[in-house]
């Protein structure tokens, strides 16, 4: 196995994890915790993919927030070559899948910058308001957030999956 298909398959385990806590009615924390870990990984995937093709030339890093990621996908080199997987590409990373890489990011564990007070994430308690909030509390993140988030997941495992076809099926 390549390391771009283990990039995948965990973000498929992933995916898989979240839609049995769907089921469970678990909290919406780990619902898009896992979520959030499927998309990056998904991502994460679909770049590693791309620099063992000789396509890009990055790493794709310990960072959580994947959607760093977008200007570069959207601005390949042009080749030939590249042509099937860069119109895969711009199907893929539409405005509603940007904005939704953006949206998870937000929501990705990370410790603040110093000074900065803790931000809303699926991990850790922070501030809200000037009070303290813990991500497991049932108003903190939303039904619509997990609907979103979920779809965004279907998107991403998808749209990759034909990007890296598309890698694959490119002339020697």
């Amino acid at each position: 196995m390549d390391e771009s298909t283990a990039w995948l398959e965990q973000a498929r385990a992933d995916r898989q994890a979240g839609e049995r806590l769907v089921s469970s009615n678990a909290s919406r924390c780990h619902i898009i915790a896992k979520y959030q870990q499927c998309a990056e990984k998904t991502v994460k995937g679909l770049i590693v993919a791309l620099r063992d093709a000789g396509v890009l030339h990055s790493q794709p890093g310990r960072d959580h927030g994947v959607a760093r990621f977008v200007k570069v996908l959207l601005r390949l080199p042009h080749a030939i070559d590249n042509r099937a997987p860069q119109q895969h590409l711009r199907g893929l990373l539409t405005q509603e899948v940007r904005t939704g890489l953006t949206a998870i990011d937000h929501v990705a564990p990370r410790w603040p910058a110093p000074g900065q007070p803790p931000r809303r994430n699926t991990e850790y308690p922070f501030l809200e308001g000037g009070d303290w909030a813990f991500p497991a509390a049932n108003e903190i993140f939303t039904r619509e957030e997990v609907h979103r988030f979920r779809q965004l997941t279907y998107m991403l495992l998808a749209g990759v999956g034909r990007v890296i076809s598309a890698l694959r099926r490119r002339p020697i």
